[in-house]
């Protein structure tokens, strides 16, 4: 993604562009292109602004599903407004 947003605001839009409700880490590497620490750090970052929820997956291995909160939901949203302004 070439634009102004930062990566957690970059991944905030990946979790909303779809309508997966859940996503793994590696889908949002993949589908965001962004590398893998890049995701991880910024996740924390959502989840502390309560934005995104985490659960976890049993299994081996252990998958985190992650998912936007409403909160996260609209600002995602927000965002992509701002970014067809930005055109």
């Amino acid at each position: 993604m070439d634009n102004l947003l930062s990566p957690a605001q970059e991944i905030l839009m990946v979790l909303n562009s779809d309508s997966k409700k859940e996503w793994t880490m590696s889908d949002i590497v993949s589908f965001g292109k962004m590398n893998r620490q890049t995701v991880y750090n910024n996740l924390r970052i959502l989840l502390n602004h309560g934005l995104i929820t985490e659960k976890r997956e049993e299994g081996f291995p252990p998958r985190r599903l992650i998912s936007l909160t409403e909160k996260g939901r609209k600002v995602a949203e927000k965002l992509e407004e701002i970014e067809k302004m930005l055109g």
